[in-house]
Formats: structure tokens, C-alpha cells, sequence
């Protein structure tokens, strides 16, 4: 008899495709992808619990902590860019005088004086959040590759493959699209993988005379 994985096949498929669909809802995106991220952890963990393969969580769990950090780094930008153009990018008015040759005090009209924005601040804070993209597609990639390993679905290998290109060529912002390929891969996954497991083998059978 084989290992029964049908609920958790049923929640990493409704978690990913969550988790996915989360990134495009208004509002209740940032919600939606949140229980996304949630019910394929508890997927993976059912399964690694049943398989004795923790592998597959303890990475996805790194992934998800990882993508937490990108969610604050994006507030912080925005935070930031906000701050830049209200405060050190605005356009400050100033009026000055002029003395004519006759004696004459003429005011000149206001005129703009455009304060340079900290735009380091924001480069820099964007190359960080470039550097953890990266760390979550590398987990993301190991997190699939031992998936494939237990589960043999195809579809797994292709999305651990898709996340590892991603990585290395996020540089470029076309990893970025990778990675979404790799999330449509990892529904597939959850989808074509089977609902139960052939149990491995022991490393010593029970009837054996040693034991």
C-alpha cells in the first residue's frame, strides 16, 4: 500500500495557483498570496512528514521568509520615494529683488529651485531587494528539485529548472519573468503529481535474522 498524499496535493494545487493569482488582485493581493505561501507550506511539510524528507519545507520555509523581506523592502521603497519627492525633491519657491540703474527695487518673479533627490538611497535599496529575489529563486529551485525527487513529477524538475535560470539572470529584470513561468510549472506540478507514494524501501528487511 502506498502513502496517501491526496490532501496535500489538493492544498499545494489551490496554494500555488493562490499564490500566483495573488500578485495580480488589487487590495487583497497581498492577502491572497499570503494564504497561498501558507497552504503550500503546510503541503510540504504533510508530505515530508509522511515520506521522512523534510527537504522540500525546511527550503520552501527559507523561500517564504525570504519573500517576507522582499514585501518590507518594496514598503521601504515606496516609503522612501515618497519621502524623496516630498521633501528632497520638491520644488522650492524664492523670490529676490533686483536694483535697477535708476534705483529702483524691482522684485523678480519666483522661480523654482529643484532639490536633488537621495537617489542612492533608492538604488541601493533596490539593488538589496534584487539580492533576495535572488536567494528566494534559489530556494524556490531546491525546494522543487528534491519535489521531483520524491514525488517523480516531471513538471517540478521543469519549474526547479525555470527558477534556477530565473536567479541567474535576474540581473537583467528577464529572471523575473522566468520565475513566473517556474510558479505556473510548480501549479502543474501539484496538479500531474500523483496521489500516493510507493513506500522505499527499508535498509534492512523486517524478517531479516539480524533483527
Amino acid at each position: 500500500m502506498g502513502i496517501d498524499i491526496s490532501s496535500e496535493k489538493n492544498l499545494g494545487l489551490w496554494g500555488s495557483i493562490l499564490a500566483l493569482v495573488g500578485g495580480f488582485v488589487p487590495y487583497l493581493g497581498s492577502v491572497l498570496a499570503l494564504v497561498g505561501f501558507i497552504l503550500v507550506l503546510v503541503a510540504l511539510k504533510g508530505i515530508g512528514d509522511k515520506v521522512k524528507d523534510d527537504r522540500p519545507f525546511k527550503y520552501y520555509l527559507l523561500a517564504f521568509i525570504s519573500a517576507i523581506v522582499v514585501a518590507v523592502i518594496f514598503a521601504i521603497v515606496v516609503f522612501t520615494s515618497l519621502f524623496a519627492f516630498s521633501g528632497f525633491g520638491v520644488i522650492e519657491e524664492t523670490h529676490s529683488s533686483v536694483i535697477t540703474p535708476e534705483g529702483e527695487t524691482v522684485v523678480v518673479p519666483p522661480h523654482g529651485v529643484q532639490h536633488s533627490a537621495p537617489t542612492f538611497v533608492i538604488a541601493g535599496v533596490f539593488l538589496f531587494f534584487l539580492v533576495v529575489m535572488i536567494v528566494v529563486a534559489y530556494f524556490e529551485m531546491k525546494t522543487w528539485g528534491a519535489m521531483y525527487e520524491i514525488t517523480g513529477t516531471k513538471e517540478f524538475r521543469d519549474a526547479s529548472n525555470w527558477y534556477k535560470w530565473g536567479a541567474m539572470t535576474a540581473i537583467i529584470l528577464v529572471g523575473f519573468l522566468l520565475m513566473f513561468i517556474g510558479r505556473i510549472f510548480v501549479i502543474l506540478g501539484f496538479s500531474n503529481m500523483p496521489k500516493e507514494l510507493e513506500e522505499k524501501p527499508s535498509d534492512m528487511p523486517m524478517d531479516s535474522p539480524i533483527v
